[in-house]
């Protein structure tokens, strides 16, 4: 019996010279020469996983809070509206099931009006707005560390208003003040993207940094945690046995039903994971240590209940 993928993040985007999408060219990049990565792409590629899997759907995560680094207001608002409406026209080509974290400049005092744009759009369970700073990623060298902004708090606490969860990705050394913040709201599903994005050093001479972060945020009962994008810890992530003891030990803090496996596609099938390799890797890491039912959950049921998508 195949085991069911509902991946809970992958990205399309259209950098295309015409595109429409809100996509910005000069932070994505194009695989096998297509500026379009489509929903068709896509489902190509996940499905490649094997026999031993299902494909069923997923969660579109946003990708426009890399992008349109010296913009913002009225226009970076309208990218992350624009890339909503395009991945919506995509997904709804498909019969699989979907849905959509969209982007959203939690700053702006305008974030109310945004986020009722945003939810006309029936997929959209979430919003996503990358806060990894020093070392930043790319919008965050301008905007700082958002968690020490009172307006970005202000715009995190509507969040409930408008039922969206929120994709978390941040760096170690902001896990406890995250943590901090989300005790505020916790009527706010949050979910951590890939394992909190540590480096190796981060699991070797920071470890204790990690670690108590981690603690941290999985004392707060409605925080969830992708196990996904291991290659940016280590490109041989499978064969490296201080990744693999970070996730039996993420899996154990936060509890089974608190966490999940997801592809990060297309960014790992650049980084050598195609869906082969990748999912086999992770069904490795589990098939012997955990029962059937846990195993479904890691694969699906978890993920589909954080995006409400049962």
């Amino acid at each position: 019996m195949s085991i069911e993928i509902w991946d809970p993040h992958f990205h399309i985007w259209d950098i295309s010279k015409s595109t429409k999408s809100g996509h910005d060219a000069s932070q994505l990049f194009v695989l096998n020469n297509k500026p379009i990565y489509s929903w068709k792409e896509y489902e190509y590629d996940i499905k490649q996983a094997g026999s031993s899997f299902s494909y069923i759907g997923g969660a579109f995560v946003e990708v426009v809070s890399v992008c349109h680094t010296q913009i913002s207001g009225t226009p970076f608002s309208e990218a992350c509206i624009a890339e909503t409406n395009w991945v919506s026209s995509q997904l709804e080509q498909s019969q699989k099931k979907y849905v959509i974290v969209s982007s959203a400049p939690l700053e702006n005092p305008q974030i109310g009006n945004i986020l009722s744009k945003l939810t006309e759009y029936s997929k959209v369970r979430g919003i996503r707005q990358i806060i990894n700073h020093d070392p930043s990623w790319p919008r965050n060298e301008r905007l700082g560390n958002l968690l020490n902004n009172q307006n970005w708090e202000h715009g995190f606490s509507k969040l409930h208003n408008f039922s969206l969860s929120f994709d978390l990705q941040l760096n170690p050394h902001q896990y406890k003040k995250a943590a901090k913040l989300i005790k505020k709201f916790p009527e706010t599903i949050v979910i951590i993207d890939h394992l909190g994005t540590p480096r190796l050093e981060d699991l070797l001479g920071r470890s204790k940094q990690y670690w108590d972060g981690m603690a941290s945020l999985a004392s707060c009962e409605n925080i969830y945690i992708k196990i996904s994008m291991l290659c940016y810890i280590h490109e041989d992530w499978s064969n490296n046995n201080v990744v693999k003891d970070a996730v039996y030990r993420i899996i154990e803090i936060f509890g089974i039903d608190r966490c999940f496996f997801a592809s990060n596609f297309p960014v790992d099938i650049r980084d050598g994971w195609p869906a082969e390799r990748l999912y086999s890797a992770f069904l490795k890491l589990v098939e012997n240590k955990y029962t059937s039912s846990d195993i479904k959950k890691l694969f699906s049921e978890n993920a589909k209940r954080a995006y409400r998508s049962i």
